[in-house]
Formats: C-alpha cells, structure tokens, sequence
C-alpha cells in the first residue's frame, strides 16, 4: 500500500504563482479528492504529482522515496483525464491492453488483467466495440479500465466527469466508489469542482484557494473528511465555497462572552453563537454564519422580505432581503406556501451559528444541530 507526501510544494510560471506551501499527506489507500474554484491550481498539483510537470520547490514522495527527477512512466501511477483519450481505430479491449503490449507483457498476463477490469466495469459485453459506437460514460470506463489494468500504486483522475451528463455522472460516481472498494490497496487522488463527487467520494478532501486567497500562505485553505469541511469550516472562504448554495454570512458585533458561549449584536438585538470565545472580546467586529437549511422561517426577532424563490421539487431556496447594510439572506424549506412579496420573521439556533473573526479564522464550535 502506497503513501503520498506532499511537502512545501510550489509551482510558479514565469512571475505568476499557482502553488505555494503545499503540505499534504495521502494515506496508503485513501481516496482523496481535490477540490476548489478555477484556477487555484488543483489540476497542476495532479500533474505534479504524474510528473508532467516540473515543481517549483518542495518534495513529492512515493512510500517515501522522493520522485521529483523520476520520469513519469516510472513513478507507477495511472492517469485518467477529462478527455476519454481512447484510440478510435481499436477494440474496447485493445485499448485497455495496449500500454501492457508495449510493456511486453505475456499475452497471457494482458488478457488476465483486461478480463479483470472489465468485470469490474461491466465492460464484458463491450469489449470487441470501437469507441465511436460507445457512449460517454462507456467511453470514460474503457478509460478508468485502461488505468486499472496497469495495476498502479496509485491512480489519478483529473475531473473524469466533466464531459457526462447529470445521469451517466451519478452511475459512473457510483461506479469508481465500487472500483475504490474492490482495489482498496491503490491510492486514489481525484480532482474535481464538483462539490456532489467531492462529498460522497472522498475520505480525505483538500480544498485549495486561488493564490489572491491564499495572501501568501498555503494554498491548502483547509483538510479533513467531507463532514468536517461542511459543518467545521476553518475559515471563511471554506465556509463560502462548501455548499451549495454556500454558507450565509453577515456582519455582526460581539456584545458579551460567557464560557461557552458568545453573545453578538446582529441587527439591533441579541443573538447567541455556541463557539469557544477565546481571542474575542466585547465590541470586536466579526463575521456571523449559519448554513441555509438551519435558518429558521416564520419565528425569530428578525423580519425579512422574500425576493426570490428556487423551487427545487424536494424543497426550496427562498432569498430573502432584510437589511440595506447586510447580503441577501438564502433559506432551504419545504413550505411551499412561501411567496415572492412576503415578509417573514426568521431567526438562528445557537447551536447552528459559526462566527469568524476579522482575519477569517473560525472559532470553534461548541455544539452541532
């Protein structure tokens, strides 16, 4: 089993920074996924780590053995691009065994491991078609099945599903979960602006910032398990960029702090936040969020005006506006007796607030809805 370690990566080009202080860990088998904006640089760290292209500083380390000056086709990784990239003129089942062919594998060896991977891809009954008569999500399953017949330390996939419709991404999302359970031993490392494959693929996701973001510092905005980026953003651009839509953020003043509890001026009256409150003290100026399915419609000490309406057939994204000073509020609901025009009261429970202070620090929570 593989491990992968990122340490103090940067990538420039020319006088432009994409990288800077990558440090990163990925556990022998883990399925980790990349995640951030365009442009922050989460499909060059894939290509760093394939050894396309050259680091600017740093170290990357296969089982730790630094890999830097190795070729790519050395390294025992297996790529899958955005790009299905299959040869038109050959069989299904030549364009898994062609990479094995040039490594002069025994014809045995090649049709022991194309069978294997097409069982695991449902792609048996495909394997004597050309790519031109498959359909997208066939043809980027000959391209997962052509990395797995190389038997790889560790795969990379580069947003594989960019190119399918809404359907053939869910059905191939299941079916690359099923190919990490069935080879459990190879590392997995997926890029992805999907925030759906990021949260029901991942065990690990690394959420990278644009270099304006970053000022300076990491680009790694923040790491850990899909759960803990969404209910535990560490700073406010995780908290804007997970969810969807993304958390709701308002100005607001802290009044009071209690043991475990901060009390905040927002909008002329007292609301309290359960997060820890050290580093904050009574008058600071700091950022307040809750998430839009915590909002609370029809009670509270606010009052706002509906908008605009997302019916979305389970539930609803309802914007509601309630202050010149302050952003449009969003709230998730299943009452669809809601309108364009109403004026709602709406308030926060304690325990769904997050509170960030002027550097975009979040302070820890103390409780969770």
């Amino acid at each position: 089993m593989t491990q992968v370690c990122l340490r103090n990566i940067e990538l420039s080009y020319e006088n432009t920074r994409v990288l800077s202080d990558v440090n990163l860990t990925i556990d022998a088998g883990q399925f980790c996924v990349f995640i951030g904006p365009s442009g922050c640089g989460k499909s060059s760290l894939l290509r760093l780590i394939a050894g396309l292209e050259p680091v600017s500083g740093g170290s990357i380390e296969i089982d730790g053995v630094v890999i830097n000056d190795t070729p790519p086709a050395e390294r025992n990784l297996a790529m899958v691009f955005q790009s299905y990239a299959l040869y038109p003129h050959m069989t299904v089942f030549d364009n898994m065994a062609f990479g094995l062919q040039r490594k002069g594998l025994p014809g045995a060896e090649i049709d022991r491991r194309v069978a294997e991977a097409s069982q695991i891809l449902q792609l048996d009954a495909l394997l004597a078609r050309k790519p031109g008569v498959l359909s997208g999500g066939q043809r980027q399953r000959v391209a997962i099945g052509r990395a797995i017949v190389k038997q790889p330390k560790v795969f990379l996939f580069d947003e594989p599903l960019s190119n399918l419709d809404a359907s053939l991404r869910a059905q191939t999302r299941f079916e690359i979960a099923k190919l990490h359970r069935k080879v459990a031993s190879a590392s997995m490392i997926y890029v992805t602006h999907d925030q759906v494959e990021a949260m029901t693929l991942a065990e690990q996701v690394v959420l990278l910032r644009p270099a304006a973001e970053a000022r300076g510092g990491s680009s790694v905005a923040q790491v850990g398990t899909p759960m803990a980026l969404y209910h535990h953003p560490a700073n406010l651009f995780a908290a804007r960029f997970i969810g969807s839509p993304g958390m709701n953020l308002f100005a607001a003043t802290v009044a009071t702090l209690a043991d475990a509890a901060v009390v905040l001026d927002f909008e002329g009256q007292p609301c309290s936040a359960l997060v820890t409150p050290a580093g904050l003290a009574p008058g600071q100026a700091v950022t307040l969020g809750i998430r839009p399915e915590h909002v609370v419609l029809g009670q509270g000490p606010w009052r706002a005006t509906v908008i605009h309406i997302e019916a979305l057939g389970e539930l609803s994204h309802v914007h509601l506006k309630f202050s010149d000073q302050q952003p449009i509020l969003v709230a998730k609901t299943q009452n669809e007796a809601i309108r364009v025009g109403d004026t709602l009261p709406f308030g926060f429970p304690p325990t769904a607030l997050h509170l960030f202070d002027a550097e975009g620090m979040a302070r820890r929570r103390l409780a969770r809805v």
